[in-house]
């Protein structure tokens, strides 16, 4: 392929600028290859305690391998589901964007989704044990799978400007910022600050004992560092604060590699292994499979399309009001959701780190085609990277919950409250309840109860009724069964 492909000077640039320009978007966004499969082994814990009917300690203690090996899976999955969708998004869109498993919808995935398929599996009987929540982490990448497959066809045509107009920019923000108290809180769950709280007092309380222990000091001085770092804009802060504090904790003895590099591609978590079971089961579980896979697809295509628009504008990438391959760009999204859980991680998305990039002069596919190639450079140290502890990434899950609580600037009680309510409804219960699906449903349910109520149902879209419509099914069938 020759370098006129990507247009680079038509768009202003050069090609060492455009290689710098990747390197920089790559160490901006490469935290996450250690922050990504922390967050989803931490779901796989949750449902493994639940499918052994043991506690987390108990599971972390006596299936430490299979548990490194999922950990291993995923980062290798992270690792090259990024490289090609950032590949897919340089070579096809021709844009300088980097993408990688979305902060948020991970956590959607780990919390509430597979915890939740593994509860079903085990409550009806299909499948106990480690098998169940394998399974589970299967069905959950299932719907990662299908939030996919949406994402495209609604990506293509009027559907497009038909799903954006559905869901209220209010609501959407309230959904952002819910999501961002979550992944903070569990970086404060990660670090050690918090625990459990007393069963009929409090539902979350200090943990006083890790004031005892050393991690939670190093995910303090961790969160210190990442703070101090981004405020004096340095590029890469999250990962450098990552990398000091695991370095400080091997030379403590808190991180004892298996191995440097890795000696095979584990494949644990790719959805490739439960075929056909994985498949049947959650057909049979439709009713509560497609609402998830609906409300992933809700935050993920909204998401996508605010991060494209802002860095298409930031790159000059706006002729005659338009974004430049704007169907590519969301084509070539919705693509890369479609092939991650075959890989076996979540769902994949554009990153605002490419930010990072643009300021640094990139504008074409080159920068991006820069940070895949660095993306599948860093496959080989997977087991390095999966041995990383929680409290090395704490800080900077904390730090990650600030940049979704930016946005609350743009909500205002001097705006319709019957939007600004339930926005409020969902910042407050997506951390509260630990469900990223639960505060989204409550939220919508609230909306357009508070339309009809106030006599403005005119205003509700076809979009709302029908998520609305879908929560109702959602919740009647986790009523039901009893999760």
């Amino acid at each position: 392929m020759s370098l006129r492909y990507f247009n680079i000077t038509e768009r202003g640039s050069n090609v060492r600028r455009e290689v710098l320009a990747g390197l920089t978007t790559f160490l901006s966004m490469a935290y996450i290859l250690i922050v990504n499969p922390s967050i989803l082994t931490a779901g796989f814990e949750i449902a493994l305690s639940a499918a052994t009917h043991t506690s987390v300690s108990v599971v972390e203690a006596t299936y430490a391998g299979l548990i490194f090996n999922v950990k291993l899976s995923f980062t290798v999955a992270t690792a090259l589901a990024a490289a090609i969708a950032t590949l897919i998004m340089g070579l096809y869109a021709n844009m300088p964007f980097g993408l990688a498993p979305g902060m948020g919808e991970n956590s959607f995935i780990a919390f509430s989704v597979i915890p939740l398929f593994t509860e079903i599996l085990v409550n009806r009987g299909h499948v106990v044990g480690v098998n169940a929540a394998l399974l589970g982490v299967y069905l959950a990448l299932i719907s990662v799978l299908f939030n996919g497959i949406l994402f495209l066809v609604f990506s293509i045509g009027k559907l497009r400007e038909a799903i954006i107009n559905s869901i209220p920019e209010r609501l959407r923000l309230g959904i952002a910022i819910g999501i961002g108290l979550f992944i903070a809180f569990i970086g404060f769950s990660s670090a050690g600050i918090v625990t459990a709280g007393i069963p009929g007092a409090t539902p979350v309380q200090l943990n006083t004992k890790a004031f005892s222990q050393l991690p939670l000091y190093l995910a303090l001085v961790g969160f210190i560092l990442a703070a101090t770092l981004y405020a004096l804009r340095v590029t890469g802060s999250f990962l450098i604060s990552i990398v000091v504090i695991s370095i400080v904790g091997a030379a403590l003895g808190y991180i004892r590699p298996e191995a440097f590099l890795i000696t095979k591609m584990p494949l644990t978590t790719s959805i490739i292994n439960g075929i056909p079971n994985s498949f049947y089961l959650y057909f049979s579980l439709f009713g509560l499979g497609f609402p998830i896979a609906f409300s992933l697809f809700i935050v993920d295509f909204f998401d996508g399309i605010g991060t494209i628009t802002g860095l298409s504008i930031k790159a000059n990438l706006v002729k005659d009001g338009r974004i430049v391959n704007i169907n590519r760009a969301l084509v070539s999204d919705s693509l890369a959701s479609i092939i991650a859980p075959f890989i076996g991680t979540s769902t994949t998305v554009v990153y605002i780190e490419s930010s990072t990039g643009i300021e640094s002069g990139g504008r074409t596919g080159l920068t991006a085609l820069t940070t895949a190639l660095m993306l599948l450079v860093s496959i080989p140290f997977a087991p390095l990277i999966a041995s990383i502890p929680s409290f090395a990434t704490a800080g900077v899950l904390i730090m990650v919950g600030l940049l979704f609580l930016s946005m609350a600037s743009d909500l205002k009680l001097s705006d319709d409250l019957s939007e600004v309510i339930p926005a409020f409804l969902a910042i407050i219960s997506i951390p509260f309840t630990y469900s990223i699906t639960t505060g989204i449903g409550l939220a919508i349910l609230t909306y357009v109860a508070l339309k009809i109520l106030m006599g403005k149902y005119r205003e509700v879209t076809w979009g709302m009724w029908l998520v609305a419509a879908l929560f109702i099914v959602y919740f009647t069938l986790v009523a039901t069964i009893g999760v």
